[in-house]
């Protein structure tokens, strides 16, 4: 067993320990977390593979809380010309502009095709 002095210095009580026990004790402190982390994940990779959460680049992320339309964050990070993502989503480069830019709102139909052109769920263009 280690030895554990307690002392008091300034009313306050703390426990003096050798090195060898701190250090298994961060460990132990660090595998339970690192454990945690990885149940964490691992349910949100399920939840994701259920369909029921998506995961959104930090590009993606980052641009869309800067300002940017998500239709137009997400497209650039696909690398798609706006010509390309219209024409996949069969719509006018004009209306996927006007949708990139804000002042028009793209229909739900059109919502949805834009999703399915970018590869991903029409949820993640809701702004």
């Amino acid at each position: 067993m280690t030895h554990i002095q307690i002392i008091t210095e300034k009313g306050r009580k703390m426990a003096v320990l050798p090195l060898s026990a701190y250090k298994r004790m961060v460990s132990a402190l660090e595998d339970k977390e690192d454990a945690r982390d990885i149940r964490e994940a691992k349910a949100v990779m399920a939840r994701v593979k259920a369909g029921q959460e998506s995961l959104i680049p930090g590009d993606v992320a980052h641009a869309i809380l800067d300002g940017v339309h998500p239709v137009r964050a997400w497209r650039d990070a696909k690398g798609m010309t706006a010509q390309a993502l219209a024409t996949k989503a069969g719509i006018s480069r004009a209306y996927l502009t006007q949708i990139e830019r804000g002042s028009r709102k793209g229909t739900v139909a059109v919502m949805r095709a834009l999703a399915k052109a970018l590869g991903i769920g029409v949820d993640a263009l809701i702004d």
